[in-house]
């Protein structure tokens, strides 16, 4: 298993950083591309990486914020093969608001339609391939970390607390153990840890 790192918050020698995330993952015989950070950046990084983004196999959204899926519009143009896997759950509706003041934090809002041919959009815990599944939150009260954070979704009922059942978590079955990639974590690193061990209880 190999992990490279796209895009992060830091520069590092001449690969730019900015307020976002992008990882490479290779597994068993594949590349799975996890978030694609908050610009076309994790494209030119790759070319400074000598990674093709033609090659990947498999594209991952984490969750439903911009700083993780505003890349995955030039990651489709630019990669023909590879399907974006969403949380069921995962829509252009996501905001971050406090008092009177809101504004947008979610995807880009024309991706679900346009690129509708490319998408899957799974529940459950899914397996994407050998070793490699994705597992959603099954913890109960997360809306209240959103009211904390200040993160709500609009409905057409309404504002309604996030409570993050568009995240998801990319696990790789090891013969060392699990893997767990969980680009922010916003329900929760014990509750994901948690819902982790519950799904694969022969590694408890």
């Amino acid at each position: 298993m190999k992990l490279t790192i796209i895009v992060d918050n830091v520069s590092s020698s001449d690969i730019r950083g900015e307020w976002g995330f992008s990882a490479l993952v290779e597994f068993g015989g594949k590349k799975i591309l996890l978030d694609t950070g908050a610009s076309r950046l994790f494209l030119k990084n790759m070319k400074k990486l000598d990674i093709d983004v033609s090659d990947i196999d498999y594209a991952v959204l984490s969750h439903a914020h911009f700083d993780h899926a505003n890349g995955f519009p030039v990651f489709l143009d630019n990669n023909k093969k590879a399907k974006l896997y969403l949380r069921e759950g995962t829509s252009a509706n996501c905001y971050h608001k406090k008092y009177f003041i809101n504004f947008y934090i979610g995807i880009p809002r024309r991706l679900p339609k346009k690129y509708a041919d490319r998408i899957e959009i799974v529940s459950g815990n899914y397996k994407l391939m050998d070793g490699v599944y994705l597992i959603p939150h099954k913890t109960e009260g997360l809306a209240k970390i959103g009211i904390r954070e200040s993160m709500f979704r609009k409905t057409e009922h309404g504002w309604i607390p996030d409570d993050f059942s568009h995240e998801q978590s990319l696990v790789f079955d090891t013969d060392k153990g699990l893997v767990i990639l969980n680009s922010c974590s916003h329900g929760g690193a014990a509750a994901t840890i948690d819902e982790i061990k519950a799904a694969f209880p022969k590694h408890q």
